[in-house]
């Protein structure tokens, strides 16, 4: 009798340990589903929440991180799509297009407003190449008016000479000639004074094309300066999670901080490569040399998750220390990046 007892709570344990394992794979499946759905939607913020929420149970695959690494390269172009239909209704076209450029926006056809990203992109970039090509025709004109002013000017010497050594010869006709070579000066210096205006205007609007491409550098760094920002925030959450012992959510930080470091170290050579002013290329080296700490730190930290259940012994403080200053010598170099940027509103 009591065997029989003994083998009837056996199989109720069992039961009761198979029902739970059911429905715990049935709320992963839920939860992979919902972040599915999301993503597909462009609900891209609620998605890596609910792949935290996979994370957090265990969940994890190289499938995952790819997925939560292109949420959130998506949820980065959703705001840049959004700065540049503002920059566009600004008519800041130039600034628009190099947002643009600086995304996934116009280049991952995942993106929810992908074709409504590439059709703002060809409209900003035609009226920005319009503005420049009606700036470099109107100098063009410029310069032919000022050659041809000059020749009329050389001109009008070459008559005054004439008119000197004939008045020798016309004594009698010396006045009339005098009027005319008076009226033929007067002629050249509203002519020459023309032609200053004109000149003066030339490099009025030189100097205007160099202000919109000094603007347009700027655009692009602040961007890469807030996209290393925003990295270094999920690094210094990842920070907070760890000495709280939460290695989930700090993995999670940590990865999206890296996926915005790397990619916008490479958008920062190019800068520093093709379009950096040279007197302001101090400031692109600062935010590249940024870019390689906040890495250096992410690196760090990732190391200090594995003994995160011993943050007393030797390899956790460790690698927890030098996280730490690696994080603040990324923040250093932010700062000067961030004060040539105030600097040059």
């Amino acid at each position: 009798m009591i065997r029989k007892i003994t083998l009837v709570a056996f199989i109720v344990v069992v039961v009761a340990v198979g029902g739970y394992a059911a429905f715990r794979e049935y709320g992963f499946r839920a939860l992979s589903r919902v972040f599915d759905e999301r993503l597909k939607s462009g609900d891209y913020l609620a998605a890596i929440g609910a792949a935290g929420k996979l994370k957090e149970g265990g969940v994890a695959s190289p499938e995952l991180d790819d997925k939560v690494s292109s949420a959130a390269r998506m949820l980065l172009a959703d705001e840049a799509f959004k700065k540049a239909k503002q920059a566009s209704g600004e008519k800041r076209f130039s600034d628009a297009g190099a947002i643009l450029r600086a995304s996934d926006a116009i280049t991952e056809p995942a993106f929810k407003y992908y074709e409504e990203a590439k059709k703002l992109y060809d409209e900003v970039e035609a009226l920005a190449a319009g503005a420049a090509h009606k700036t470099a025709v109107t100098i063009n004109s410029l310069e032919n008016q000022a050659a041809a002013e000059k020749t009329k000017r050389a001109v009008a010497e070459k008559q005054t000479q004439k008119l000197e050594g004939s008045l020798k010869e016309r004594e009698a006709t010396l006045s009339e000639t005098t009027k005319k070579l008076e009226a033929s000066k007067q002629e050249t210096e509203v002519k020459q004074s023309a032609l200053v205006a004109e000149q003066n205007r030339a490099k009025a609007l030189l100097e205007q094309i160099e202000k919109e491409v000094k603007q347009k550098f700027f655009t692009e760094l602040k961007t890469y300066r807030d996209l290393a920002q925003k990295g270094k925030e999920q690094v210094e959450n990842a920070l907070t999670e760890i000495i709280a012992k939460r290695d989930v959510t700090a993995l999670v930080y940590l990865s999206q901080g890296k996926i915005l470091f790397e990619e916008t170290k490479n958008k920062t050579t190019d800068l520093k490569n093709n379009r950096t002013v040279a007197s302001y290329r101090a400031a692109v080296e600062d935010l590249t040399n940024a870019l390689s700490q906040l890495l250096e730190s992410s690196k760090q930290l990732r190391n200090a998750i594995v003994y995160i259940e011993e943050q007393g012994g030797a390899d956790f403080v460790n690698a927890i220390n030098k996280g730490k200053a690696a994080l603040a010598s990324g923040a250093g170099f932010l700062s000067s990046v961030s004060n040539v940027i105030a600097a040059n509103p």
